[in-house]
């Protein structure tokens, strides 16, 4: 006995199809554009679906960590920092402007993520033009990186006399590219942050032993004029942590450190928000409209944060705060309403629990019956609005009513 039954894509559309009779009959394939004009019609309606709520599952508990001033955020795979799951710890080291490690208590719950030949493992190019991409994160020509970031390249000897051109994609695929003066005894960095990597192109003879790969996670830290320093883990994980970027200004001991892997995409809502102050303790943060939150005073003005408006937009949400945070030890925990993941390919999983694949099935056989010059009784689209409410009666909060007279 199991409980795990799953539907991906294809099966669900061929229970689509066959319920309407436009199947090819058992033991048949289904015609590619058959399926191809059903994977549009499943994709369409389920984003039509995410306007109605529809996704307790999706909801993630997030961080977003504060600016010193910052009153506006970008929230998306390529915005500020934000977060569904991080590691707060603390300096055990004074450390002094200018320097590129940091002596941190604890490295509990942190992901080593750092990889110096994932992309390309040592090679010493003969000439110019292509380099093979040969290391672990390389699956069929392309290297994807555990989550968007920099690209290192490291040689051990003088090769500041050539370039290298990197090419590649963004966590929502579009282009990146840049060309890149090489290392002599050292490590370099991009200036841009990559999730795939397609090619990499040297302009002449190499003279050390060459790896290529990504730095490590994002690292926050608290720095004595009391901002947020940002960069990436430069180094194998361990209490002392080395640092792409050198700190701006003097680190005390018991500073805030922040680490995390993987920014958190835009969320559709944020269903509730909450200040966590630096003792751990959490305060209810005011969720407003946007006419509330334009019609405050002054959005410069610096203090504790305790009210925010979000907007969505298309690609990067907007999250808006007030008053503009005024200490980097304190940072918004929220609960967000994610969207759910496209079908890409008949093979995909849906993003749904295993209650949501008959009403899939039957809404789906609706709203493609008229492409396939079907026309069902109103019963059927009954039945299947029916398994859709009722779908959607389980996937709901359990949570108190209040009535007080008006």
């Amino acid at each position: 006995m199991t409980t795990n039954y799953n539907a991906n894509a294809l099966k669900i559309i061929t229970e689509a199809l066959s319920l309407i009779g436009a199947d090819q009959g058992a033991g048949e394939t289904l015609p590619a554009e058959d399926v191809d004009t059903c994977l549009d019609s499943l994709n369409m309606m389920v984003k039509a679906w995410q306007a109605e709520g529809i996704g307790l599952w999706k909801n993630t508990d997030a961080s977003l960590f504060l600016e010193y001033g910052e009153w506006l955020y970008s929230i998306s795979s390529i915005g500020d920092h934000c977060t569904a799951s991080s590691v707060k710890t603390e300096v055990a080291t004074v450390a002094a402007s200018g320097a590129t490690s940091l002596v941190i208590d604890a490295t509990t719950g942190m992901t080593d993520s750092f990889d110096r030949n994932g992309i390309v493992t040592a090679i010493t190019p003969a000439a110019a033009g292509a380099i093979t991409l040969t290391g672990a994160l390389v699956d069929d020509g392309i290297a994807t990186l555990p989550s968007q970031r920099k690209v290192l390249i490291y040689s051990t000897g003088n090769d500041s006399g050539v370039t290298l051109t990197i090419t590649g994609q963004d966590v929502n695929g579009g282009s990146v590219t840049e060309t890149i003066t090489g290392p002599n005894t050292t490590t370099v960095y991009s200036v841009y942050a990559y999730y795939t990597i397609s090619s990499i192109t040297i302009s002449g003879v190499g003279t050390g032993s060459i790896e290529i790969g990504c730095v490590g996670g994002f690292i926050g830290v608290e720095l004595d004029d009391g901002t947020l320093q940002w960069t990436s883990i430069g180094g194998a994980l361990s209490t002392t942590l080395t640092l792409i970027a050198a700190l701006t200004d003097d680190v005390a001991v018991d500073n805030h450190v922040y680490v995390y892997e993987t920014k958190l995409p835009r969320p559709l809502e944020i269903c509730d928000a909450r200040l966590r102050a630096s003792d751990g303790n959490e305060r209810s943060i005011v969720i407003l409209s946007r006419q509330e939150y334009m019609n405050l005073s002054n959005k410069e003005d610096k203090g504790t944060v305790n009210l925010l408006y979000y907007d969505p937009q298309r690609t990067n949400g907007k999250l808006y705060v007030w008053q503009a945070g005024n200490n980097v030890q304190e940072y918004i925990k929220f609960t967000a309403r994610m969207p759910i993941n496209d079908f890409n390919e008949q093979t995909d999983d849906p993003d749904f629990p295993q209650e949501w694949y008959l009403p899939l099935s039957w809404c789906l056989a609706v709203i493609v019956a008229p492409k396939f010059g079907k026309d069902l009784p109103t019963s059927f689209e009954g039945k299947a609005l029916a398994f859709k409410i009722l779908a959607s009666e389980f996937d709901r909060d359990n949570t108190s009513i209040f009535l007080q007279v008006s």
